[in-house]
């Protein structure tokens, strides 16, 4: 049985679905079998950023409907085998409903060792449908107020299903952070109230490969994704938070 995370966010605008992608790939660099589910039906991003747009035919709610098999709609990333993906329907009106993607993940868990959920922002219908069918949860955040405090609420809403959470802080500038309302990212970790998975750096380099579905190049964002990656595997990879 493989690892089945839901990746949320209270506020949006964070690089959710860049994370998931980025953190899926680097998985499937290090050889394991990885799935990215997108949950945002009718605003759907994954293809774009996968660079699978011109071979994405078929979507999640044509699977969850029964029009077609999963390996129909599955595409693989053109970056890495290893890396597969099944994006959300381009209308609204394909709405998932949660037996049916509880079914669907429960189904495909044994081939892949991990699947994550890229749920859309905030606490609506699509962040509790992944909550249906999740076994842990990564939220991310980025280092203001805002988003901190969507987070805790977020994390407080995945305690009570009983889903386990761990936290991504994204787009860190160290100097900004030290300029803004929070002085540091202690401050947004206890106001999240999940334990710190890792710190991925404000980066245009990550935003540049986002918007034109290609891989990270060497740097820092790559080594954070790296180190993440390490540490979903149980590796022991020190934190550092400033």
């Amino acid at each position: 049985m493989g690892e089945l995370m839901l990746v949320t966010s209270g506020k949006g605008g964070v690089g959710k679905s860049t994370v998931s992608f980025y953190t899926g790939l680097t998985l499937a660099l290090r050889g394991r079998k990885v799935l990215i589910i997108e949950l945002d039906t009718g605003l759907r991003s994954l293809d774009v950023i996968a660079g699978i747009s011109e071979q994405t035919v078929y979507h999640l709610g044509d699977v969850t409907a029964g029009r077609v098999k999963p390996s129909e709609a599955i595409v693989s990333s053109p970056l890495c085998k290893n890396l597969q993906l099944l994006c959300a329907p381009f209308s609204p009106e394909d709405r998932i409903e949660p037996h049916r993607l509880a079914w669907l993940c429960q189904g495909l868990d044994r081939f892949y060792d991990y699947t994550f959920l890229d749920a859309p922002a905030g606490i609506g219908y699509g962040f509790k449908v992944g909550c249906t069918a999740a076994r842990s949860a990564l939220i991310v955040a980025t280092p203001d107020p805002i988003s901190a405090r969507d987070g805790g609420v977020v994390c407080d809403l995945l305690a009570e299903a009983g889903i386990t959470r761990r936290l991504i802080i994204n787009r860190v500038d160290a100097k900004a952070v030290a300029r803004g309302p929070i002085s540091d990212l202690d401050e947004v970790i206890d106001t999240v109230g999940a334990r710190l998975l890792g710190v991925l750096p404000e980066s245009t380099a990550l935003h540049l490969a986002a918007v034109s579905g290609r891989a990270l190049p060497e740097g820092e964002a790559a080594t954070a994704f790296a180190n993440i990656a390490r540490r979903l595997e149980g590796e022991q990879v020190p934190l550092a938070v400033q």
